[in-house]
């Protein structure tokens, strides 16, 4: 039987909420200050993208797996466990730079432990959110979770911008560190529901892990218009990887700016975040959800488009592109995880969310290397641009010739019976 939602399980979701945004602040310092250290260490494009591989790649190898233990396990346990590791990860890290033994390839490493952490962490946090927030509320939820963590991550670079003109870096990694022991403590506070099926557990014994992995496969393969959709989001994000992979060095080498700038242009974009999290906080939602997501996807291309074309050190236009773009991403995220909470069912939300994720992102890591790749031989303008371009013309051909618009019509009772679990 699945857990209800209640006002009691609200309540102790956003305790928990409250203390993950403290650790997503330390997560966001660290992340700055570290991709920074290893612009200025190593001066090029593609030990960017490397480190934007090592830091994505174990998440999409990973996450289809974990979103079937995620489903399994105490998500309560698992949750305190990973960011312990994460924790332990950023201590060992701040010795090395202490000791002045550190090394981009150290970096990477430790880099890669994190990302294998967050490959447990996301799904399982995200897993919980319809388990705990009334169906009512989940469109709010969502948005005031873009508009929160959008403030914090605004916070974060312009906060790590600042403390690298005062402080070394191993200090400043200390505040990851800190904000851990934050986000420790809600957690031991509340209680997370579990939706594990006990009778039919001691029935058919112990579950198979390759049927669970199947069943999440089979929803997203018979549910109409969810396979095309998966696969439409596949491309757009490796369309996106270029941009985040190569900022720093776009604004650095072509911009010649310097960390403030970055920050300037981070800041933008969270900004945007920050404003379209607003938007679907205070609203409940387009009723027209996918006409929603596909007209954000268009608005994204342009800003691309916009950031692109940014005249040689004028950061206040680059910002301004940034923040346009940026706006619409809660409006497509927010409409997307509104749609498959409502129609997943609650004992598969682990491992749907997990191979959505996985398939979504599945071209992101080759986007990464080739992103850095194609700038020996191009201008970064030219990359960005013919990627902006690829995505209208793409998101448009999807819309024509596929069933993606008819995602909302799926119904949870009738999709679930649909669902023929893999022998």
């Amino acid at each position: 039987m699945e857990s209800q939602a209640s006002q009691t399980t609200f309540r102790s979701y956003m305790l928990l909420w409250s203390g993950q945004l403290v650790s997503l602040l330390g997560s966001s310092v660290a992340s700055f200050v570290i991709i920074w250290w290893i612009t200025l260490e190593t001066e090029s494009a593609l030990y960017l993208s490397i480190a934007s591989l090592v830091g994505f790649a174990p998440m999409i190898i990973l996450v289809p797996f974990t979103g079937v233990l995620v489903d399994r396990w105490d998500r309560k346990v698992l949750i305190g466990i990973v960011d312990f590791l994460q924790a332990l990860a950023t201590v060992v890290l701040i010795f090395f730079f202490w000791f002045d033994i550190v090394s981009v390839w150290l970096v990477l490493v430790l880099l890669g432990l994190r990302a294998i952490f967050q490959a447990f962490h996301n799904p399982a946090v995200a897993a919980i959110i319809p388990l705990m927030v009334p169906r009512d509320k989940l469109s709010r939820v969502n948005g005031l979770n873009y508009l929160l963590s959008g403030a914090v991550t605004l916070i974060g670079p312009v906060l790590a911008a600042v403390l690298l003109e005062i402080w070394p870096i191993y200090q400043i990694l200390w505040i990851d560190a800190a904000t851990f022991l934050v986000a420790i403590l809600p957690l031991l506070m509340i209680g997370i529901p579990s939706v594990r099926r006990r009778d039919n557990m001691q029935l058919q014994g112990k579950p198979s892990f390759r049927k669970e992995f199947g069943e999440g496969l089979g929803f997203i393969r018979n549910a109409r218009g969810f396979l095309p959709f998966v696969l439409l989001a596949t491309v757009l994000n490796f369309l996106l990887t270029p941009l985040s992979t190569l900022l720093p060095y776009y604004v650095r080498f072509d911009h010649l700016g310097s960390a403030p700038d970055l920050a300037l242009i981070m800041a933008s974009f969270q900004a945007g975040i920050l404003g379209g999290g607003l938007l679907m906080t205070v609203i409940k939602g387009f009723q027209k959800k996918m006409v929603a997501i596909m007209l954000s996807v268009y608005f994204i291309c342009v800003g691309y488009a916009l950031v692109a074309l940014t005249p040689t050190g004028l950061f206040l236009f680059m910002a301004i592109g940034g923040a346009a773009m940026a706006f619409c991403i809660p409006i497509a995220n927010v409409s997307i995880q509104t749609i498959r909470q409502i129609v997943v069912p609650m004992e598969m939300q682990g491992r749907v969310t997990s191979v959505l994720g996985a398939l979504a992102s599945a071209a992101t890591p080759f986007g990464m290397i080739l992103s850095g790749a194609v700038v020996e031989f191009t201008a970064t303008t030219n990359l960005f641009l013919a990627c902006a371009g690829l995505g209208i013309v793409v998101s448009t051909v999807a819309w024509l010739f596929t069933d993606i618009r008819y995602i909302e019509e799926i119904q949870a009772t009738k999709t679930e019976e649909a669902v023929k679990p893999e022998s």
